[in-house]
């Protein structure tokens, strides 16, 4: 086995048997990040602010104001618990512009990048009731 950086998201058995591990920075990266995006304020002991705090919108009016409130939880998210990513691009969908998503539905594309290394990364995440 590689050098493990962490453990996979959601958590898994590894080939081991015990848990399943990221070996490459991008992955390991993107599992924080949506850990980071799945997390509301109050849910981790000690840092009541961690998180992205998303849940808390979902039952909001569906539209633009909507969009816009995601991704400046979003981005100022990881500018305070992941300054080293640079985000590239957040697309934020719910049902008003995507009718596929439920009522209550979002749906968050995050493209992000990692220090000097020269590769764009897409995590896509729905956030649902």
């Amino acid at each position: 086995m590689a050098n493990p950086i962490n453990m996979q998201f959601p958590i898994s058995r590894g080939a081991a048997g015990a848990f399943a591990y990221n070996e490459d920075t991008l992955e390991a990266v993107e599992d924080d990040l949506r850990i980071l995006l799945l997390t509301n304020y109050g849910e981790r002991p000690i840092h009541f602010d961690f998180g992205a705090n998303l849940r808390s919108l979902i039952f909001e009016f569906q539209g633009e104001a909507l969009n816009q409130a995601v991704k400046d939880r979003i981005l100022s998210a990881v500018e305070q618990w992941m300054p080293f990513v640079k985000v590239v691009n957040v697309t934020v969908e719910n049902s008003s512009t995507a009718p596929q998503l439920g009522p209550n539905d979002i749906h968050v594309k995050v493209e992000f990048t990692v220090g000097n290394l020269d590769v764009t990364k897409v995590l896509v995440q729905r956030i649902k009731t």
